[in-house]
């Protein structure tokens, strides 16, 4: 008996006859939507799924992405969009974003911006080292972070600052009466 030899064109049935491709996929023509659910699945994940990650682990500060945030949870964010806001001498986003509505009725915008600038005009740079969600308790989350700050007059500084924040209108904000004083 002479063999016939293997072709990847050809497949052996259970009764070891040869088929020919064109008679495995008439016979199993179910598997031919494999292709199209593949097509589908990858325009699925390129338009849908990484845009998604991607825009997740952006900063909402700067909308830099920072592969890091995309793992942190809502609190450490809004301490890491703080802190990159300091370093931007961005007062009036600080004022707007994270100063909870009853610390904005005490203070003017002119005169917290005023406040702050004069603060940050000594600062140079902020460099966060590390920011680490520590639990919620008494209505408010509480956040540690290390950071360095640069100074103008050439001085750097290390902290180490415990952050208090609570939920206000979807939005996490800094009590800046428990955090700063």
């Amino acid at each position: 008996m002479k063999l016939k030899k293997f072709s990847y064109f050809n497949i052996i049935n259970k009764q070891n006859k040869w088929l020919s491709l064109q008679n495995f996929i008439s016979k199993f023509r179910f598997l031919s939507f494999i292709p199209t659910l593949f097509l589908i699945i990858s325009i699925f994940t390129v338009f849908v799924f990484f845009p998604l990650i991607f825009l997740s682990g952006c900063r909402q500060y700067d909308n830099k992405l920072d592969i890091s945030y995309f793992f942190k949870t809502d609190p450490e964010k809004a301490v890491i969009d703080f802190l990159y806001a300091l370093n931007g001498h961005d007062a009036e986003y600080i004022y707007s974003n994270f100063l909870l509505d009853s610390d904005r009725k005490k203070i003017s915008k002119e005169k917290f911006i005023n406040e702050l600038t004069n603060i940050l005009d000594k600062v140079e740079n902020i460099e966060v080292e590390r920011v680490v969600y520590l639990g919620f308790e008494n209505e408010m989350s509480q956040v540690v972070a290390q950071f360095y700050v640069y100074y103008t007059n050439k001085n750097i500084s290390r902290y180490k600052k415990y952050f208090y924040l609570k939920q206000e209108k979807n939005k996490w904000k800094i009590v800046f009466d428990k955090t700063f004083i």
